[in-house]
C-alpha cells in the first residue's frame, strides 16, 4: 500500500506473512482472555521480521539467517529451527502459518472472507526501523532531516497509512510507539559511549518525540474517524523499566546477549563457534538484538497488566515478536510500516507453560493450604454458609458451572498451574471426580474462611489448618501408592507449595465478630498469627515440602465488604484494618527468612500481595478497569458467599471490576495480580 521512498537498496527488508486461522478443539482448549459479549476476532495476517520469523529466511540467500546452533538452543531437542532466539518466540503462542491470504476466498469463500475482514484487527508498528536503521544507521535521511521534521515525516506516514486502511473497512487499530531503541545491546556498542557501554540517548530522545507526536495524532484520527478504535500502544516505557530494573523481574544482565560477547552478535556473527553465556534465565537478551524467552515471557506479562482489553492484549504479544528488526543486516525504508491484520478465535493449551523456568528446574505439582483464595470447592460438602457451589459463582466457569470457587471463573491456583504448564485447573483434594493423575499434579486443601487463628475455623464451620494438614498426609500415603516412595519423595521436594492464609483472621475473627479482641490487641494477635503461621511451615517441611510460596496479608481494609463495616459510612478503605495487616506482614517477613536460614535446603518465599493490590486499587484506570471499591455481585458492598445468590443481579460487565462478590476479585483482578506475583518472585523459589 505505500512505495518505499528510498531503492532498490532497500529491497532486502523482510516481509513474512503469517495467516493464522485458530479453531477451538474441545473443552480442554481454553482461551487465555475472555472476549467482549458478541465480539469475534476471526484469523491473524502478520508481515513480519527476524523476531516474527520462524524460519521463512531459512532457504533464502541472505546473511540474516538463525538455523544454525547455538539459536534454538532450548527449543525441542535444541533444534536450531530458524528462530531468533534461544527457544519460542511470542509468534509460537499462537499457531504456524496455515494459508496465504490469497488462498482465503478458496478456503472459507466470499462471504465468510468478507466477515473476516470486517471484523479483524489491524496492527500498525512503526518507528524503530527507520529511526535506528535509516536515520541513525545508514543515515541517508540525515542528509535531508534534522531529527524533528524526520519524526514529523514518520508520523504523517504513520496517520496516512492508517488513513487508508480505515477506508477499506478497518476499526480496530493499535498504533505502537517506538522502544527505547538505544539500549539494546548492539546500539549500545555502536552509539553509546564508548568502554561504558550506556544507552544512547540521542537514539532515545529521538524515540520519545516521535512517540510525543504520534500520541497527538492518534488522538485526533480517533476522534475524526467514525466508529473507529485507535489506540496507542506504549512500548517504551514498560521495556525500559525492564532495563532499569531488571533484578525486579528476576534478570541479572540487560546490557549485553547471551550469545558471544554480547554487544554486537546476531545472526550469522552468533554461531556455534562463539559460547554462550551458563544461564540464559539471567538474560533479557539472547543475541545483541533478540530477547530470550524469559525476557519475551516478562515483557508481555508486563505489558497485559497495562493493556488488558480484548484487543490490546494481541497487539502486545504480536509486536514483542514485531518489534525489534537487526540494525546492522537489515536496512528497510519508511514503507516498512507493517500492517497486522488480527482476528482470532482464540484457542489455549492446558499443557503449554507461559514461564520459562530455569534449566534442570521441574515443578512436577503444585499444592495449596489456606483459605477461599484458593478454595477450589472443599468446602461443597461442609455443612457451613461459607459457600460458592451455586449461581452466579463460576458465571464464566466452563459451561457456566459453580464449582465451589469464589469467583466468576478462575482462582490463582488454577492461574499459576497453567502458568507453569502443569495443567488447566487445579483440582480440590475433596473433589470426587479427581483422579491419580491429578493427584500426582497437586491439589487444594484450602477451605474458604479459614486462617492461621484456630478459631477461625470454628466460627465458620470450615475445615482448619490442621485439618488441611491431616488430609495433607492422606495424600501423602496415596502418592506412595500410586508411585513408590522415591518418586513421593521426588515430587514433594520439587513442588510449589502456596500458602494463602491471614486475611479471614483479621477482617472476620478480630475486627467483625470481634471474639479476639477481648483477648488481644493486634501486636498481640498478629504475633499469634506469626506464630502459628511459622509452624504450619515447619509442619509441612517436615512431611517433604521445601519449596514453600507464603502470601501476605493484602489491604484488607479496602475489600468491598470492610468498606462497608469500617469505612466510616462513607465507604472509604477501612485504614485501621490496613495498619492490622500491615503490623501482620512487617513481622511475618523476617520470620519467613529466619526459616529460610534454619531449615535446611528449603526456599521459603514471602510473596508480597498487599503493595500490587493496593497499587490496583489506587490506580485501576492503569489496569483496565474501573471499579474497585463495590463487587459485582449485588450492591457489591456487602455480598459474599449465600448473600451473593440467584436472586440478585450481577453487573453488566465483570472484566470492569476488580472485585466478585464484596470480598473476593473476579477472575480478570486476580489475573492482574497473579501475573505481577508470578513475574516478580517465581525465580525465588529455585
Amino acid at each position: 500500500m505505500m512505495q518505499p521512498l528510498i531503492s532498490p537498496y532497500f529491497s532486502s527488508s523482510l516481509l513474512t506473512v503469517f495467516l493464522v486461522s485458530l479453531l477451538f478443539v474441545g473443552d480442554h482448549a481454553a482461551a487465555r482472555i475472555i472476549l467482549p459479549a458478541n465480539v469475534t476476532v476471526p484469523a491473524i495476517i502478520a508481515f513480519g521480521d527476524s523476531i516474527m520469523d520462524q524460519g521463512a529466511n531459512n532457504n533464502l540467500n541472505t546473511v540474516v539467517k538463525a538455523n544454525f546452533a547455538p539459536y534454538g538452543k532450548d527449543f525441542l531437542a535444541g533444534k536450531p529451527s530458524g528462530r531468533f532466539s534461544n527457544n519460542k518466540t511470542p509468534a509460537d503462542m499462537l499457531d504456524q502459518f496455515k494459508e496465504y491470504i490469497g488462498k482465503l476466498k478458496d478456503i472459507v469463500g466470499e462471504e465468510r472472507t468478507q466477515y473476516i475482514l470486517a471484523n479483524s484487527l489491524y496492527l500498525v508498528v512503526a518507528g524503530t526501523d527507520d529511526l535506528a536503521n535509516t536515520y541513525f544507521g545508514v543515515g541517508i535521511r540525515r542528509l535531508q532531516y534534522d531529527i524533528s521534521s524526520y519524526s514529523n515525516l514518520l508520523v504523517s506516514l504513520a496517520s496516512n497509512f492508517i488513513q487508508d486502511i480505515y477506508k477499506l473497512g478497518a476499526r480496530r487499530i493499535g498504533v505502537f510507539s517506538a522502544p527505547p531503541i538505544g539500549c539494546l545491546p548492539s546500539q549500545r556498542t555502536l552509539s553509546g559511549n564508548g568502554h561504558k557501554h550506556t544507552c544512547a540517548k540521542k537514539y532515545n530522545k529521538a524515540a520519545q518525540l516521535y512517540n510525543k507526536k504520534l500520541q497527538l495524532e492518534l488522538k485526533r484520527l480517533n476522534s475524526t474517524l467514525v466508529q473507529s478504535r485507535i489506540v496507542n500502544v506504549d512500548i517504551y516505557n514498560p521495556l525500559l523499566d525492564i532495563i532499569e530494573n531488571p533484578q525486579q523481574y528476576g534478570l541479572e544482565v540487560v546490557d549485553r546477549g547471551c550469545c558471544g560477547t554480547g554487544t554486537i552478535e546476531v545472526a550469522v556473527l552468533c554461531n556455534q563457534l562463539l559460547p554462550t553465556c551458563l544461564d540464559t534465565s539471567k538474560y533479557l537478551f539472547w543475541d545483541s538484538y533478540h530477547p530470550t524467552e524469559k525476557g519475551y515471557n516478562i515483557l508481555i506479562n508486563q505489558l497485559i497488566n497495562s493493556h488488558f482489553c480484548f484487543f490490546i492484549f494481541f497487539f502486545l504479544i504480536i509486536y514483542l515478536t514485531y518489534m525489534m528488526q537487526p540494525l546492522i543486516f537489515s536496512y528497510p525504508s519508511p514503507s516498512s510500516l507493517t500492517i497486522f491484520l488480527v482476528s482470532l478465535l482464540l484457542v489455549g493449551d492446558h499443557g503449554s507453560a507461559r514461564i520459562t523456568l530455569p534449566e534442570n528446574v521441574t515443578v512436577p505439582a503444585v499444592i495449596a493450604f489456606g483459605d477461599s483464595i484458593v478454595d477450589q470447592g472443599a468446602n461443597n460438602n461442609l455443612n457451613t454458609l461459607v459457600k460458592a457451589n451455586f449461581v452466579p459463582y463460576g458465571k464464566d466457569f466452563v459451561g457456566g458451572k459453580p464449582t465451589g470457587r469464589f469467583s466468576n471463573n478462575k482462582t490463582p491456583a488454577d492461574m499459576i498451574v497453567e502458568q507453569l504448564g502443569i495443567k488447566e485447573l487445579m483440582p480440590a483434594y475433596l473433589d470426587p471426580s479427581l483422579d491419580d493423575k491429578g493427584l500426582l499434579t497437586g491439589v487444594s486443601f484450602a477451605s474458604g474462611g479459614s486462617g492461621y487463628d484456630p478459631e477461625t475455623p470454628k466460627i465458620a464451620a470450615v475445615l482448619s489448618l490442621a485439618d488441611q494438614l491431616d488430609q495433607f498426609k492422606d495424600y501423602i500415603e496415596k502418592l506412595r501408592r500410586i508411585v513408590g516412595d522415591e518418586r513421593t519423595q521426588y515430587i514433594l521436594a520439587n513442588s510449589l507449595f502456596l500458602v494463602v492464609a491471614g486475611s479471614d483472621d483479621l477482617a472476620n475473627t478480630y475486627f467483625t465478630i470481634g471474639i479476639r479482641r477481648l483477648q488481644y490487641d493486634i501486636p498481640s494477635y498478629t504475633n499469634l498469627m506469626v506464630s502459628s503461621a511459622s509452624n504450619f511451615i515447619k509442619d509441612i517441611y517436615k512431611l517433604g515440602a521445601r519449596r514453600i510460596g507464603v502470601f501476605n496479608a493484602p489491604p484488607i481494609g479496602c475489600l468491598p465488604s470492610q468498606r462497608t463495616l469500617g469505612g466510616n459510612g462513607l465507604r472509604m478503605c477501612a485504614e485501621e484494618y490496613n495498619k492490622a495487616a500491615q503490623l501482620y506482614n512487617s513481622k511475618l517477613q523476617p520470620e519467613l527468612k529466619h526459616l529460610n536460614s534454619t531449615l535446611a535446603q528449603s526456599r521459603i518465599v514471602n510473596i508480597d500481595i498487599y503493595r500490587p493490590l493496593l497499587a490496583i486499587i489506587e490506580n485501576p484506570l492503569q489496569y483496565g478497569l474501573e471499579v474497585v471499591d463495590r463487587g459485582c455481585c449485588g450492591t457489591g458492598n456487602i455480598e459474599v458467599a449465600i448473600l451473593c445468590n440467584q436472586l440478585l443481579p450481577t453487573c453488566l460487565d465483570d472484566s470492569k471490576y476488580l472485585f466478585w462478590d464484596s470480598y473476593h476479585p473476579t477472575e480478570k483482578g486476580y489475573n492482574i495480580l497473579i501475573n505481577q506475583v508470578v513475574g516478580e518472585y517465581l525465580s525465588d523459589f529455585f
